[in-house]
């Protein structure tokens, strides 16, 4: 006659553990890519933003863009964004600014090709 069983066996705890291990392997591969994107996302958007305000700035002042982080400018880049610019007075005068996230090694930069054209690039 057989006893009935109490419990689980070593092996089937051991194959428990190792299953919610690799699960939990993808899933933190996953979460970290995301993480990833969003801090690139940020930076992408402070650039957009960041090209208009330099065309409203070269609209209102003959042309000319400015240098620097545009907060005499009144722009406000995202927590942990930083945003420089430079300009080139020409001709024609042109633009090109680096934003950087602290939480990635990740850059990015954005460069006026017309004064209706950017090309943002984030390798």
């Amino acid at each position: 006659m057989r006893l009935a069983r109490r419990g689980f066996t070593l092996i089937e705890l051991i194959v428990v553990i190792v299953v919610i291990g690799i699960i939990a392997a993808i899933a933190i591969a996953k979460f970290v890519s995301v993480k990833e994107a969003a801090y690139v996302a940020s930076m992408k958007s402070d650039l957009r933003n960041f090209a208009l305000y330099e065309q409203f700035y070269a609209t209102d002042n003959g042309g000319s863009y400015f240098s620097g982080n545009g907060v005499s400018e009144g722009f406000k880049p995202t927590t942990d964004v930083t945003v420089l610019a430079t300009d080139d007075p020409g001709p024609p005068p042109n633009w090109q600014a680096t934003a950087t996230h602290a939480k990635t090694p990740k850059t990015c930069t954005i460069g006026v090709t017309s004064s209706s054209s950017w090309t943002i690039v984030c390798p």
